[in-house]
């Protein structure tokens, strides 16, 4: 099987115009950092769910499960969302030092 990783990276940013750049790197930057506050409340809720009386054994393994679907891909998709948003950073930079535009 195919890692996300690999499906969701984007390698090259030169035919894309710096506007376009600009936005793409936002929206990588950005949903990299939505992703890594969704892993933090999952955290959080699984250590409040601990802490509750009312919480049954069944809902607990259904909440574990959806926990364990989102984990296995979520930092992956992390990874590569900040990795495609300091590509398109670098490709701006690039542009601004060499004076290229497209």
């Amino acid at each position: 099987m195919r890692d996300i990783y690999l499906a969701l990276m984007a390698n090259d940013f030169k035919a894309v115009d710096s506007k376009e750049l600009q936005d793409i790197e936002l929206i990588y930057g950005s949903a990299a950092c939505g992703i890594n506050s969704a892993l933090r409340v999952i955290g959080n809720l699984l250590l409040e769910a601990e802490e509750s009386e009312s919480y049954s054994d069944s809902e607990a393994k259904r909440d574990l499960f959806l926990i364990g679907s989102a984990l296995r891909s979520l930092p992956r998709m992390a990874q590569v969302l900040a990795r495609n948003s300091n590509n398109a950073a670098f490709e701006l930079k690039k542009r601004q030092l060499g004076g290229a535009e497209s």
